[in-house]
């Protein structure tokens, strides 16, 4: 298995990405979906590499050999592209823009957030709505705050643009409990914070009282016991039922030219998300083997992020193309309606939303993969 890692390359290109400029001016919205003229393109000769987002699942479905005998099909390899080397937000746009990424997770949010910056990106598998444990505020365990109320006058940290900063947001909203915002001023100061491994050094020095994050991102500090949630995204709210649904996107051009690839992709997606839930979880001690050595990081850890209700690793996902559209654009209104400042600033339109989820790989399309967990007569779980 072959991982990729990319380093920082400087302050001036996460400026430019940041402020739109570093990647490629936003095309006009075409006049419908991505197009083709067959089912399956003809198998090139040459052999095609696809580079794909390192993640607990395709570190495991490497391993397995599972995506090199779905990709041979098609005459095609990958590499697994580390992206979490940068330690920014912005990279996976960036990966994109320069070619050195072609198949990418986040969270639906982030897949916007690059389309509203100009990169011509389409999704083709998006999660269903996600449980309130994925984002949470949290606090150190030997402090004196428990309860939303408790936390006012304090200091809030969180990246600005990530999945939990608009869960932390909504959940202490729902409690009565604002926070700063370009707007206006709340009962929490407000801290940025895009590199999440500083962020937990940070809250252990005291120099904020709460974060917003996913567990994984305090996944060492749950372990050990040293932090308690004060809330958890709003059941039913627009982070669980919209913005919190996780999505794998490409580039419009990759799409376009290689569709028999992103299926092939997606097929290997399922089965591994499949091996993950079997039998009450009974691979996932193997899986976090794996993913420990793959993401570096302690088996511990890696356990903790595939197996506590918060994970955020593998999900079966929405198969109709409808549904996909309407949580993004639920999320986007509720963004607006509550001056979002990024969405506020960064217009996407009716008709780009529906343009970035790609027909093809949802039911009815040519490409589609059943990802949902409904196949085959499969229990709730």
């Amino acid at each position: 298995m072959k991982v990729r890692v990319f380093v920082k390359r400087g302050l001036w290109f996460l400026t430019a990405l940041l402020l739109g400029t570093g990647i490629g001016a936003r095309t006009e919205a075409q006049e419908g979906v991505i197009k083709t003229t067959s089912v399956a393109p003809q198998v090139p000769g040459k052999t095609r590499v696809v580079k794909i987002g390192l993640s607990q699942v395709t570190a495991i479905a490497a391993q397995k050999g599972w995506l090199k005998e779905e990709l041979a099909k098609y005459n095609a390899t990958f590499e697994l592209v580390d992206t979490t080397s940068f330690g920014t937000s912005g990279t996976t746009a960036a990966l994109y823009d320069r070619g050195d990424l072609h198949l990418g997770q986040s969270m639906m949010n982030g897949a916007l957030q690059n389309r509203a910056q100009g990169l011509d990106n389409v999704f083709f598998w998006q999660s269903r709505n996600v449980r309130p444990a994925r984002a949470v505020t949290l606090v150190l365990k030997d402090g004196n705050l428990y309860k939303p109320e408790d936390l006012k006058g304090k200091t809030l940290a969180s990246s600005l643009t990530s999945c939990p900063y608009y869960a932390g947001i909504e959940s202490l909203r729902n409690k009565g409990v604002s926070v700063d915002s370009e707007w206006s001023k709340g009962d929490l100061r407000y801290v940025n914070i895009t590199n999440q491994a500083a962020g937990v050094s940070a809250l252990l020095a005291g120099r904020f009282d709460v974060a917003a994050w996913h567990p994984q991102s305090a996944a060492v500090l749950y372990v050990q016991g040293q932090v308690r949630e004060i809330t958890q995204a709003v059941p039913g709210g627009i982070y669980t039922d919209a913005g919190g649904r996780s999505a794998w996107s490409t580039t419009k051009q990759f799409a376009r030219d290689n569709p028999d690839l992103v299926k092939a992709f997606l097929t290997v997606w399922d089965k591994t998300v499949r091996w993950l839930y079997a039998n009450n979880g009974a691979n996932l001690n193997e899986a976090a083997t794996i993913a420990a050595r793959a993401m570096r990081q302690s088996k511990s850890v890696a356990l903790f992020n595939l197996k506590d209700d918060s994970q955020t690793a593998y999900e079966y996902g929405v198969i109709d193309w409808q549904d996909a559209v309407n949580a993004i654009k639920k999320f986007w209104k509720y963004e607006i309606a509550y001056k979002d400042p990024f969405f506020t600033k960064h217009q996407i339109s009716d008709k780009e939303i529906e343009l970035l989820v790609d027909k093809r790989f949802y039911v009815g399309g040519e490409y589609f993969v059943d990802v949902s967990e409904k196949r085959q007569g499969l229990a709730a779980r």
